[in-house]
């Protein structure tokens, strides 16, 4: 028969560990509930936290794991999130969420989701199995929010970073709309002219036994290559852009392509800026709710994002096991600033760091704003040129060629 190690709560909330015997994952849920014990985590020995072959597929939602994808984790952890703070249990929560959203894809993940719990795994083990939802970081957070009994608060910081960032990306498409707009005009028109308006001017100089002037020529050149050799530098660039994106997809290339990142002048220090965000915001939540420093540095590891700088933090956990203080561990990195040192070290002298923690989040939270404004502006001013380059380019080959057609005219 098969043995079943769990890690569950009983009626006071003390966490306890043990094995046993059951036929089926059912079973020895039912076996626990029956010891007045809620179970967080319930594994077969040797098995898997994933779902179990044959198990439980969106499939039958007529495809809806090809529709699943992260902007689904949002809505979905919001309403789980106004279920468990009102004091609903999880696993009825995301039950009940699977015959209440009146969204198609939702409702499947609640049941996907649903069903690994029913068989006793815990959400965050149930998280994992849906992967093109569910990052490493929320499902690391999550994880931590069980181990602790307060999920509730873990789901609300979540829910509050998710928008956050969800109202940043809004900003930056809907900043990014006019100067699209403006670009794209101006490619079509480029078009128009190069295609339809230039080969009858040349029809028309041909007539006058005139030449087109040079800028005209260079005008139609360009077309002529476009049109002939277009399709040529168009399949390369996809060739090449398939295979890099593969290359990145194996550790050394996200390895290589994440260290050359953080050298690109801009965006290694947005990049840094969000990674040290995401650390001190996991970090701070899992302290404040009684995980250990080593387990929580652990577990914040997972979220860094950056490989190279996930490295860094790796060797600053290592010193910190050993002894070393955290402010002095990162401040090893090199890819912390200063002053974000020198408040976590006076948290350190006072006995917790967390506010310490708390305010190097702020920090980087406003200093990923202003990162996010100077973008938005640099884009669009250097889209709203690239427009103006065409239209000047355009403006010069026409009066070029209506030059040249009127010193035909007089001469013939």
């Amino acid at each position: 028969m098969p043995i079943f190690h769990y890690t569950a709560r009983d009626a006071q909330g003390a966490e306890t560990r043990g094995k046993l015997e059951a036929g089926s994952r059912k079973l020895a849920l039912a076996q626990l509930r029956a010891r007045q014990l809620t179970p967080s985590r319930l594994d077969e020995s040797g098995g898997a936290a994933a779902a179990p072959a044959g198990g439980f597929s969106l499939g039958a939602f007529g495809g809806g794991a090809k529709r699943l994808r992260r902007e689904h984790a949002l809505p979905f952890l919001r309403a789980l999130m106004g279920l468990v703070t009102s004091g609903i249990q999880t696993a009825d929560g995301v039950k009940l969420l699977s015959r209440r959203l009146s969204d198609p894809a939702l409702r499947a993940l609640a049941t996907a989701l649903w069903d690994q719990l029913s068989q006793g795994r815990s959400l965050s083990q149930a998280m994992t199995a849906q992967g093109t939802v569910f990052d490493e970081a929320t499902i690391n957070l999550v994880e931590a929010g069980e181990a602790t009994g307060r999920l509730g608060g873990v789901l609300e910081r979540l829910v509050a970073d998710m928008e956050e960032r969800a109202e940043i990306r809004a900003k930056v498409i809907g900043a990014m709309a006019y100067p699209a707009m403006i670009v794209l005009m101006a490619v079509v028109v480029l078009l128009i002219v190069l295609f339809f308006v230039m080969p009858r001017i040349e029809m028309l100089l041909a007539s006058l036994q005139g030449n087109l002037p040079l800028a005209t020529r260079l005008l139609m050149g360009l077309a002529n290559f476009t049109l002939h050799y277009g399709w040529f530098f168009a399949l390369a660039g996809a060739t090449g852009a398939s295979v890099f994106w593969a290359w990145r997809r194996k550790p050394e290339g996200r390895l290589a392509t994440d260290r050359w990142l953080l050298k690109v002048t801009g965006l290694g220090s947005f990049i840094v800026a969000n990674d040290i965000l995401r650390l001190t915001q996991s970090l701070s939540l899992l302290l404040e709710n009684g995980i250990s420093t080593l387990p929580a540095l652990v577990m914040t590891e997972r979220t860094i994002q950056n490989r190279v700088f996930r490295a860094s933090f790796a060797e600053a956990r290592g010193k910190i096991a050993e002894g070393a203080g955290i402010s002095t561990a990162l401040a090893g990195t090199g890819l912390f600033p200063p002053l974000a040192i020198d408040v976590l070290s006076v948290g350190e002298s006072t006995g917790n760091i967390v506010p310490g923690l708390k305010d190097v989040a702020r920090d980087f939270r406003r200093q990923i704003a202003r990162q996010v404004q100077v973008f938005i502006g640099v884009v669009s001013y250097g889209a709203l040129l690239v427009a103006a380059a065409f239209v000047g380019l355009l403006a010069f080959g026409i009066i070029s060629a209506v030059f040249q057609i009127s010193a035909s005219l007089k001469a013939g």
